[in-house]
């Protein structure tokens, strides 16, 4: 897949639907609307576009690749028409922590703009294809267009925040981990409630504990031998664990 991360920034032109003929901009819209429901359902990959074009009412089987180039087009896509949302809850967020933020709060700037979409069917869904690119997630600080400024930002911070003692190695992956664990939980929670066994735990319960998970995570101390590699590396014996 082309750059798509945790969650993408803005793929296609600002005025792309503008400047669409109305019955194109209609086409587009009902190719998102299948693709994302089809994609948080069924999976993305196995999810043929033969099936995201025919439950968006379409008689042409090139609609999809004509308005999107193909999967990676629609998957960005579908991201993009909720990341603006989230991106300004977590502008406002941030902007709010003044100069010197905890931990947890820059936590709550990560998770709570997603959380809210738990609120929403069709944020659920998005959720749940989130949730499908962890593998991805490693390469969150690759490139300034694969993941959006606030959500980097946030990022970076979280990064300065870490314990010290941590290589520069161990502090990227506690945020690709951190970014992991987010997602596969929410995206696990949107599945739950639309399932047939709905949840029990309310969401307020559930998002203050993966906020509190995560700040654990990330705030862990750093283990003797945690930065051990390669031919150095050892399993601890139970003496050096007690």
């Amino acid at each position: 897949m082309r750059e798509l991360v945790w969650p993408v920034e803005r793929t296609h032109h600002a005025n792309a639907d503008s400047l669409m003929p109305r019955d194109g901009a209609l086409t587009r819209e009902q190719l998102i609307t299948s693709g994302r429901h089809l994609f948080a359902r069924q999976g993305m990959f196995a999810t043929s576009l033969r099936q995201v074009v025919v439950a968006a009412g379409q008689r042409n089987p090139s609609a999809l690749h004509y308005h999107f180039g193909g999967r990676d087009g629609l998957v960005a896509a579908i991201i993009d028409l909720h990341n603006s949302r989230i991106e300004e809850q977590r502008a406002v967020m941030l902007e709010a922590l003044g100069d010197h933020p905890a931990l947890v709060d820059l936590v709550e700037a990560v998770v709570l703009p997603l959380a809210v979409l738990l609120d929403e069917p069709e944020g659920r869904e998005f959720l749940a294809i989130i949730s499908q690119l962890t593998d991805l997630f490693d390469r969150w600080d690759e490139s300034e267009r694969a993941t959006p400024p606030q959500a980097l930002r946030a990022f970076r911070l979280i990064e300065n925040e870490l314990p010290d003692g941590l290589t520069p190695g161990l502090r990227r992956e506690r945020i690709t981990r951190f970014l992991e664990l987010v997602s596969e939980a929410l995206g696990s929670r949107a599945r739950q409630v639309d399932s047939d066994r709905p949840p029990t735990l309310p969401t307020d319960d559930f998002v203050g504990n993966l906020v509190q998970m995560a700040v654990g995570a990330l705030d862990a101390s750093p283990q003797p031998g945690a930065n051990r590699t390669g031919s150095d590396w050892r399993p601890r014996t139970n003496d050096e664990w007690l």
